[in-house]
């Protein structure tokens, strides 16, 4: 082992700039890397990541990856199936891959990676490239490297220290910028001042003399998510970086700068409110009620064509469909298109048109790491959002995100504080979350049980609020079979195993303020079980999977958090076998905490068992001081969902 590591610690230091130009041959593979049979302290993993590197050049505009992994079990056998995510503006070269087998033997990657969409949130998708590995078995050695390089810009950029595999040895190296830079962000390019901060438990970076940062890693373990666990981005010990000039010094100053620019730009494209009473009255005509005016005014901006929501574009595709920059909201309005904040600026022209008072403010997003003001990314506050006072209170509205109702702002910008923008900078403000009741999921099973415990029926689906929107926009990216597929996996999901949904009818794709609508029909061949002349019904149709997953063990490492706030409403009424009556019937429950509650009534009457279950989550965080309280609660719910109807057949009763 100690041989093992001066020759590794060697590696590295020749390692980072000669792999830049793809020139570096492949580490040595040691006896120690083909003795490895399993992930200490982890008995059963399916592989073990040997090494990781990740080696950036800010002045070349380049970075290095490299990978090695062990496979370990059958399982791990799908880590020859590699995905690698190419971040916009980014582009993929330089890709050399091989297996190496446990008698040393090397097969080399001869084919060409090919381009494929790879998801990565609800609502965009990446371009990614995709290569098999050949020949891997249990104790193959597979291992790729490759380059992405970038032209105009510099990004900030993070480490990810964990990842989802044991990793033995990573190294991480950056040589930030040595002239001043061009970056996206106006206020730092005329700064070459790199800075981070660290997250997490791991070891501070090292400043090398040539300025660049250093940071090297052993034994790190893999990252193990929990059901309704904060981001994977919140809870990975990372470092982030980024650039400025004198700002840097002072986190205030930082964001009250940006908010100034941030201020003159979106003032500068809404523009004088004069140019837009004509838009104003043709869109809300006679209206004097203040809430339906506005109403009207943020439709008015919703019928824009919204190009945040569209799938990447080529420049050789804008440019045939001849589409422009847009410099101002009377663009957004006269062409009739723009993106997500074009539409959310076009919004607050109008409604200054018409005389509400009507901010921009700047939201983070929390769907993958949670605002941290001490980290000086303007990026972070990249969404605009409206509020508008109305009726003597603050009405945050989400004009700029396709689909969103009047009344919501997309949850992932919300529970939060952004950025009100002001000519002196702005005012951090909270922006609300929407509460449960507006956010609805309410599913009707009307179904009839046979005497052999076949279940038949169908399954109203109403989604209001996050729901429906969050639907709404993953559709964008599917197709007609696509939306059909994804809504039928989801219909199976909440079944037991075995089960059939097929969609039946949707309704209410393109809307914003009607409910999304979906009608299936079931078969379910075994849902109820006879025992004798006794047929055993479940009180509760739809499966709890995640929640069982969520709160099985007594103590949990993650804080619990929900991204949105939501209500559950379940209704059954099935249809019983002609001759049997109840011998026994779930008793009604109502438990509540602070911040949830469920309500369950279950009854037969008329050869009908109707069963209703109603839960509300109204909170989003709960920190892990309160989960044995939470589990309590969970608990008393499973408990619920798992009780049974007992029914007995009244003829074979009576000629016993």
């Amino acid at each position: 082992m100690k041989s093992y590591r001066y020759l590794f610690l060697s590696c590295l230091l020749l390692l980072p700039w000669a792999c830049f130009g793809q020139s570096q041959d492949w580490l040595p593979v040691t006896p120690h890397d083909l003795e490895i049979k399993e992930v200490p302290g982890e008995p059963g993993a399916p592989a073990i990541q040997l090494f990781y590197a990740d080696y950036r050049d800010d002045d070349n505009k380049s970075q290095f990856i490299y990978k090695r992994i062990k496979i370990l079990t059958e399982e791990g056998k799908k880590y020859a199936n590699i995905e690698i995510a190419v971040p916009p503006f980014y582009s993929f070269g330089g890709v050399k891959a091989r297996t190496i087998h446990s008698d040393g033997a090397i097969i080399d990657f001869t084919g060409k990676p090919f381009e494929k969409i790879i998801a990565k949130t609800s609502d965009s998708k990446f371009i990614g490239q995709t290569l098999s590995l050949p020949d891997v078995t249990v104790g193959s050695i597979i291992e790729y490297k490759y380059r992405l390089v970038w032209e105009h810009y510099t990004f900030d950029t993070s480490w990810t220290v964990q990842h989802d595999l044991f990793t033995l040895r990573q190294h991480f190296y950056l040589k930030g910028n040595s002239k001043p830079i061009v970056t996206l962000h106006p206020l730092t390019d005329d700064g070459t001042r790199l800075a981070y901060v660290v997250y997490g438990k791991i070891p501070m970076p090292r400043r090398l003399q040539n300025g660049a940062i250093d940071l090297e890693l052993e034994n790190t373990p893999a990252f193990k998510s929990e059901e309704y666990a904060p981001p994977a981005g919140e809870l990975k010990p990372s470092v982030r970086f980024f650039y400025g000039g004198k700002e840097v010094t002072s986190t205030d100053a930082y964001w009250q700068e940006y908010g100034r620019t941030w201020f003159d730009q979106s003032e500068h494209f809404i523009g004088n409110r004069d140019s837009f009473r004509n838009a104003v009255a043709q869109t809300v005509g006679n209206e004097s009620d203040s809430e339906k005016k506005l109403r009207q005014l943020y439709a008015r901006a919703q019928q824009t064509r919204n190009l945040s929501f569209e799938r990447r574009r080529t420049k050789q595709e804008d440019k045939k469909e001849e589409l422009k920059q847009n410099e101002n909201a009377g663009d957004v309005l006269e062409r009739g298109y723009g993106t997500h904040n074009d539409i959310a600026r076009l919004f607050v022209a109008l409604a200054r048109a018409a005389g509400y008072d009507a901010q921009i403010v700047r939201a983070p997003n929390r769907s993958s790491f949670f605002f941290k003001s001490s980290y000086l990314v303007s990026t972070q506050l990249a969404t605009e959002i409206a509020v508008v006072k109305l009726n003597g209170n603050d009405v945050f509205l989400d004009p700029g995100t396709e689909f969103c109702p009047f009344g919501l702002v997309r949850w992932p910008y919300t529970s939060e504080r952004g950025l009100r923008l002001e000519k002196s900078g702005g005012t951090f403000v909270p922006i609300p979350p929407a509460t449960a009741d507006k956010s609805q999921i309410r599913r009707t099973a009307d179904a009839m049980i046979t005497v052999d415990g076949v279940l038949k029926g169908t399954i109203d689906a109403e989604f209001k609020g996050n729901g429906a929107l969050e639907r709404r926009i993953r559709s964008l990216q599917e197709d007609d079979a696509g939306r059909r597929k994804a809504l039928e996996d989801e219909a199976k999901a909440w079944l037991p195993s075995g089960a059939i949904a097929t969609l039946d009818s949707v309704e209410g794709w393109e809307a914003s303020e009607a409910p999304l609508h979906v009608r299936y029909k079931i078969d379910m061949p075994a849902f109820a079980s006879v025992a004798g002349k006794r047929l055993l019904i479940p009180a509760a149709l739809f499966k709890t999977t995640r929640q069982k997953q969520a709160f099985q063990f007594a103590e949990r490492k993650y804080p619990v958090y929900f991204p949105f706030a939501y209500e559950e409403i379940d209704n059954l009424n099935f249809q019983l076998p002609e001759g049997y009556t109840a011998e026994s019937v779930p008793s009604a429950q109502d438990v509540k905490l602070d911040t949830t509650h469920f309500v369950t009534s279950r009854r037969v009457a008329n050869g009908q068992f109707v069963s209703q279950r109603v839960l509300v989550i109204n909170g989003i965080f709960f920190p892990l001081a309160q989960y044995a309280e939470l589990k309590g609660f969970f608990d008393k719910l499973l408990a619920a969902d798992e009780e049974q109807l007992v029914l007995q057949n009244a003829a074979v009763s009576a000629s016993q």
